[in-house]
């Protein structure tokens, strides 16, 4: 909404729609958009019947009686007129397209029946054509409540007020009384939105223990109460918890004893509740309770007038560990502000008040709770009643803490009565300084103001075309620039522009000050803007003011026309008394605004058939008439014996005259029990105001220094402000019920403090034996790796009053952390007198093969409270992890064979010679087993066997810890591992003779030199590699091979034949080179790309496995290896992150959608599904574009474009099959050939590189011989011996480093790679019978391999050049 656009003579009433006689909307407009359809406006009555509208037009679309209505004349309160079928505002899921409602009714579908025969029905209707869905509507009356089962569900007893919310599949609606009358419970009812589930939950506000017995007479006012109403507001939710806020109740469980918010309470009744949400069901989470609540129950001051106001968390926060606040406001003006992660239990605040972050008095009560903006520094914004809306801004306080302050108001007051809406705020796209406030007021009709008030304070009220007044806490709805309120009488509005009238009558119309008992007249002159039809008559919202339709022309109108008539406002009969059977306050003297409404049947088409003209003027009273200000005066608590306590709590109200004639005082009263408003006769116990050396007592404990005498008098239009102070030697819970009798009425207003003695803190660590140190360090000792340990910190509350905990700054290392650091002595904490909190500190030492060396662990906790002798504290933890050391060892005691690691054990063999020492197999045993037989490793495996060997396991087959592979018990000693499953080692390396820090690795390339001078060319047409020559039957050869662009017609790989322990691991190859501009998947072989599904009503698309996987870096890549781990056949992408798996597609899932549009948030340039929908995977080994099959059955053909050659590194389209061993320090030296290069991550002087093939030697001791092309298609030998520098690969220090050769001078040329200072050679050498040099050690299997000559097995092509080259 544009405030440019609202403010103009082009914004007005598009359309109006009325209905029935005596229909009326209590409920809330809806707007909503149906996916590829036009926008539509859903509204539900108090007639039971349910319509939708074209949101442009107004024309109906659909209409539907669910079932007859409930008769208010069977209960006998008025709040609702007439009939009660739908209040509570619906919710639609826009995921099905499905609106939910609760209507009340009677059984059987009667149109009566009484009380007993009331019920209430869940619907779930189609929003396309308001059919039913299939199993519903379900039946709430006669199921029991989890949390007491002696209470039930009886419809007639209870009104369904406030809007639903939505969470989970569930449903959720809060139920209070009518006019608190009858035998109920509050309730929170959740229903499951599948169909054939019914209730899920329902949570009773009073229950047993605390509570009232339950009774079967549904007419006595009994079960407890504590309703839920919260003037039509939804509970509030953040996600997995659900606000909601009580009313009157009947059990005070708590009475005056402070408590925990998070320890449990059966009567919430006067409390804001945080209610867990889990798999459908409710559990009371945390709560706060106002200290004052039983003075509130006795005033009847509803905390629950209003709902909570979850605020903004990314603005309504503080630095001090405030991270979301929430606000309510009620029936007493007050207004607290809470942590909404800790509310604050019931009297945990200084001087045992309220443990809340602030509490805000406003003049008068306010239901419907508070509106927010979060832009421009944040703003709160509340209307009460008969007042005016109050702006508050979010500030911090010198400790971080949020405080909100007031800064405007506005100009104009509210109505003097309940219904005025809850503020809400909108913007134009999000935009600062477009924000606007709406109010709804139920005789000025909607109001708009600018959110942020202008320099004086004012809220800037922006004119807008009149409604009329609107029915009670209504709000507007909004959809593309319009808005849609409805009034009480029966109308739907809509508001935008453009817009055209058919009438200019003069407005507003002032009839300045009227007495009370007195009549004005003035006249309203119109002119006519197009033909009319006929004026059809007058509504006037307010029976005070007065029009007849006989004034009115009759017959049509012509263009340019005039008329008038006379507007009465008739005071004669008005009442400045509280009016029986319903809930709002007396009418006072003041500004009051309502609306006149011409409706008209005009002769000219898409011309609005009615015109509200504003009617306003001053209510006076010619008697006087008493004004107190505020309603509650709260002194919060004063320490006894404290500094402060010598002079006790100021405060002040105000006595008000606001009638015409002098205002005389009679006398002063006060009273610590109810207030009298039942009118039977009974007499009030009340002592009257006396003198003391104080000043005069108005209550106990309660004094002012500057009451007015009694007989004094106040003039006309004046006001006093009367001081008073609260101060107390007594440790209580104080209030006062102080009374002001005057010729002009009589008032009260409730005064309440509290009195208690200083906290004390008292620190204490949890020592071995579980005694407790007042002054010690907790110093764990020593921890025995792969344990747990805990010992408790303890503060204990020595003192009166509750202990706030100002400063707590837990521990949180992996081996040494708080148990529960942000739950457990947090910074705000409220530990009560004679209570302690506790937090319990745990040394989870990380489980550790035996022979790691030890290490210690410390910490502190830092904590502080407002105990002003306690100070600053820093608990020092501290603690020493060891493992157990087995098998040989130092002098010193540590085990010789260090934990090397957790490996795969197959094929071949990590380790060589295996010894079985069946149950005596433990891992000191089989390491003393292979020191005593010269081994540098030793492993245990499968239980009982032992292995031995000099070769370093492969590096490839390591496993993290965290991996969990390596979980066989030793047979000797079960908690000790032994291997695991799927043939797994656990290996030691003795550390007086290697160091698993030494990497590296062989690679080869073909190469096309397109950029060199060179005579002659040729590309090899068949390459074909032979390993033939070499005995391979203990090699390990991992391969990577790398296609760019079209390097050959064909490679044969039938050398893999002859290799039998080959480690490959296809996944992708892609045969175009246009991948950089694709959003498709990389390195996603065998999965096939389906498309975009809807999730159907029975679930997931595609989860069928018991497998989901949540990533905030998701990427196609990452969903598809995560399925296809787990065997999946089907993998669906859904809302950015999320990852389902299974064997097949849910049959109600609908292809083809077109809404899978939410980018991956790992790829950018890939898409991870939608709301509601999957982008779906098939995998099939029909999709691989080659397999191993492929490979050793003969060769593939290779079908790669020539488009982009140059990009080597940068869009490389690649087959991975192993990962990349590199050197250790990454150094390679160039020795006599500077034809060799040595390059990082791209190629220097080579324009086109077209494949290459990369061996990785995983193994010591051997020999490789490789046959290598190059464009001369000289043979080049190349005879490598690969000394013992084995290694433990780690993936993550993998780096590419490329030696690129294109010319052989010097046969004799070596490439040195230092590797834990032992040389690596690899000779390049040229010639047709090179010997081998012989090996050191064992070869593998244990043989030797003598020096024997090498034979080139292939020569192709001729020498070319110089001879001897």
């Amino acid at each position: 909404m544009q405030p440019s656009i609202v403010g103009s003579s082009s914004f007005g009433i598009l359309w109006t729609k009325t209905f029935n006689p005596k229909e009326l909307w209590y409920a809330k407009p809806l707007v909503y958009t149906p996916p590829g359809q036009k926008q539509l406006v859903f509204t539900a009555s108090n007639q039971n019947w349910i319509r939708t509208f074209d949101a442009v037009t107004g024309a109906s679309l659909q209409a539907r009686q669910v079932q007859p209505p409930f008769l208010v004349s069977d209960i006998g309160c008025t709040d609702m007129p007439n009939t009660i079928g739908i209040a509570g505002t619906p919710v639609i899921d826009p995921g099905t397209n499905t609106a939910y409602f609760f209507a009340k009714g009677y059984q059987n579908n009667a149109a009566s029946g009484g009380v007993a025969k009331g019920i209430y029905k869940f619907y779930a209707v189609n929003i396309l054509d308001l059919t039913d869905r299939p199993g519903f509507p379900v039946l709430i009356d006669g199921n029991n409540a989890d949390n007491d089962p002696t209470r039930y569900f009886v419809g007639g007893t209870v009104l369904q007020r406030p809007s639903l919310t939505l969470i989970d599949g569930n449903v959720y609606g809060t139920f209070g009384g009518h006019c608190d009358l009858f035998n109920y419970t509050g309730m929170v009812t959740g229903v499951s939105t599948t169909s054939g589930v019914g209730v899920t939950s329902m949570f009773a506000m009073e229950a047993a223990p605390g509570g009232p017995p339950a009774v079967t007479d549904i007419m006595v006012q009994k079960g407890g109460k504590a309703g839920i109403w919260m003037s039509g507001m939804a509970p509030s939710t953040d996600g997995s918890r659900l606000f909601v806020v009580t009313g009157n109740g009947q059990g005070h469980e708590n009475k005056d004893t402070p408590a925990s918010g998070r320890a449990p309470l059966s009567t919430l009744d006067e409390v804001v509740a945080n209610l867990a949400v889990k798999n459908g069901k409710l559990s009371l989470q945390d709560y706060f309770e106002p200290y004052e609540y039983i003075g509130m129950d006795a005033g009847d001051r509803d905390l629950g007038s209003g709902g909570v106001a979850l605020l903004d968390p990314t603005v309504f926060k503080g630095t001090n560990g405030v991270t979301r606040m929430a606000i309510t406001i009620g029936k007493n003006g007050k207004a607290y502000v809470m942590n909404a992660d800790n509310l604050g239990g019931f009297k945990l605040g200084p001087g045992a008040t309220d443990n809340i972050l602030q509490t805000i008095i406003s003049p008068n009560a306010v239901f419907g709770g508070a509106g927010s903006y979060p832009l421009e520094g944040g703003y709160v914004y509340f209307t009460p009643v008969g007042s005016p809306t109050l702006v508050y801004k979010l500030g911090l306080d010198q400790n971080g803490s949020p405080l909100l302050s007031k800064v405007g108001q506005s100009v104009d007051s509210s109505a003097g009565r309940v219904g005025v809406g809850v503020p809400t705020v909108t913007t134009y796209k999000g935009q600062a300084g477009t924000g606007i406030v709406w109010v709804t007021d139920v005789e000025a009709g909607l109001k708009a103001y600018k959110a942020v008030p202008d320099s004086s304070g004012n809220l800037v009220r922006i004119t807008i075309p009149p409604t009329g007044g609107l029915n009670k806490f209504q709000r507007p709805a909004f959809g593309d620039g319009r808005l849609y309120v409805t009034d009480s009488n029966a109308r739907l509005i809509c508001m935008g522009s453009p817009v055209s009238i058919p009438l200019n009558c003069t407005g507003p119309v002032d009839f300045g000050d009227v007495t009370i008992g007195q009549t004005k007249t003035v006249k309203v002159q119109c002119t006519a803007l197009i033909p009319i039809t006929n004026i059809n008559g007058i509504k006037i919202q307010d029976a005070t003011f007065q029009a007849s339709n006989s004034s009115l022309p009759q017959g049509s109108l012509k263009t340019g026309d005039q008329f008038s008539f006379p507007v009465t406002w008739n005071l004669t009969q008005a009442s400045i008394h509280d009016a029986a059977g319903a809930s709002f306050g007396a009418v006072s003297p003041g500004v009051k605004t309502s609306s006149l409404v011409i409706s008209t049947t005009n002769g000219v088409a898409q011309y609005s058939n009615s015109l509200p003209i504003t009617l306003q003027g001053n209510e006076v009273s010619s008697a006087p008439f008493l004004s107190l200000s505020p309603q509650e005066v709260d002194f919060g608590g004063i320490v006894v014996g404290s500094p402060g306590a010598a002079t006790g709590l100021d405060s002040s109200f105000i006595i008000a005259n606001i009638g015409s004639s002098p205002l005389k005082i009679l006398g002063y009263a006060y009273t610590g029990t109810e207030v009298d408003d039942d009118d039977d006769g009974g007499a009030m116990e009340y002592t009257n105001a006396t003198a003391s050396k104080d000043g005069y007592i108005i209550g106990n404990g309660f004094t002012s220094s500057d009451l007015p005498a009694v007989g004094s008098t106040i003039p006309a239009g004046q006001s006093l402000t009367v001081p008073m102070n609260f101060n107390a030697d007594q440790v209580g819970n104080y209030q006062s019920l102080f009374n002001v009798w005057t010729n002009g009425g009589a008032k009260y207003i409730l005064l309440t403090g509290s009195a208690t003695t200083a906290p004390i803190a008292e620190l204490a660590v949890e020592t071995d034996e579980g005694g407790w140190d007042k002054n010690g360090v907790m110093d764990f000792g020593t921890v025995l790796a792969g344990t747990t340990e805990t010992r408790r910190l303890r503060i204990c509350n020595v003192g009166g009053s509750a202990l706030l905990i100002t400063k707590s700054k837990p521990p949180i290392d992996p081996e040494l952390r708080a148990e529960n650091p942000t739950s457990d002595l947090h910074e705000g904490q409220s530990i009560p007198p004679t209570e302690c909190a506790y937090a319990p500190i745990d040394i989870a030492a990380n489980p550790q093969p035996p022979n790691n060396p030890s290490h210690d662990v410390s910490n502190v906790w830092i904590l502080n409270t407002d105990d002003l002798t306690f100070g600053v504290h820093d608990v020092e933890i501290k603690a020493t992890i060891t493992s157990r050391q087995l098998g040989p060892t130092y002098a010193n005691g540590t085990g010789k064979y260090a934990y090397l690691g957790c490996y795969s054990d197959l094929n071949p063999r990590q380790l060589q010679k295996a010894y079985n020492l069946g149950t005596s197999n433990e891992n000191g045993a089989c390491q003393t087993q292979c020191q005593s037989l010269g081994y540098t490793f030793a492993g245990t495996e499968y239980h009982t066997q032992c292995w031995c060997g000099n070769l370093a396991p492969n590096g490839t087959k390591y496993t993290p810890e965290s991996a969990k592979k390596c979980t066989f018990g030793c047979a000797n000693d079960t908690t000790q591992a032994c291997g695991g499953d799927g043939t797994y080692i656990s290996i030691y390396y003795d550390s007086s003779k290697y160091q698993p820090d030494c990497k590296a690795f062989f690679l080869f390339i073909f190469i096309h030199l397109t950029d060199l001078d060179l005579p002659t060319i040729k590309i090899v047409a068949d390459i074909n590699l032979n390993f033939s020559d070499i005995d391979l039957s203990n090699i390990n050869i991992g391969i990577d091979i790398h296609l760019v662009c079209p390097a050959f017609d064909h490679v044969n790989f039938t050398f893999l034949n002859s290799i039998p322990n080959v480690y490959i691991n296809l996944q992708h190859v892609i045969t175009s080179t246009t991948t950089s501009s694709t959003a498709g998947p990389q390195s996603t072989a065998g999965w096939k790309d389906l498309g975009c599904y809807k999730n159907g009503p029975s679930g997931k698309s595609v989860d069928t496995y018991a497998y989901r996987y949540y990533d905030d870096l998701m990427t196609i890549e990452t969903c598809l290896a995560y399925c296809k781990s787990k065997g999946a056949a089907y993998a669906g992408i859904e809302y950015r992150r999320e990852c389902y798996c299974g064997s097949s597609i849910a049959p109600d899932a609908v292809a083809n959608d077109s809404g899978c549009t939410l980018t991956c948030p790992g790829n950018q340039i890939e898409m991870c599904g939608g709301s509601n929908r999957q982008n779906v995977y098939q995998f099939s080994t029909e999709n691989v574009d080659f397999d191993v099959h492929d490979l050793v059955g003969g060769g593939y053909n290779l079908e790669i474009l020539d488009d982009d050659c140059d990009r080597l590194f940068h869009d490389v389209w690649t087959l991975l099959i192993h990962e990349l061993l590199i050197s250790a320090n990454n150094e390679f030296e160039i020795v006599n050939d500077d034809e060799l290069f040595f390059l990082g991550n791209e190629f220097f002087l080579i324009n086109h590189v077209y494949a290459f093939i990369h061996f990785h030697v995983l193994d010591s001791f051997y020999h490789v011989k490789i046959i290598i092309f190059n464009i001369f298609n000289i043979v080049i030998e190349c005879g490598i011996r690969h000394v013992q520098c084995t290694h433990r690969v780690d993936p993550n220090d993998f780096h590419p480093v490329i030696i690129v050769h294109h010319l052989i001078h010097n046969p004799d040329s070596c490439i040195h790679c230092l590797c834990n200072q032992r040389l690596l050679f690899a000779r390049l050498l040229r010639g047709a019978s090179i010997p081998y040099e012989k090996t050191d050690g064992p070869a593998p299997g244990g043989r030797r391999d003598e020096s024997r000559p090498l034979h080139l097995s292939r020569l192709v092509g001729q020498c070319k050049a110089e001879s001897g080259k």
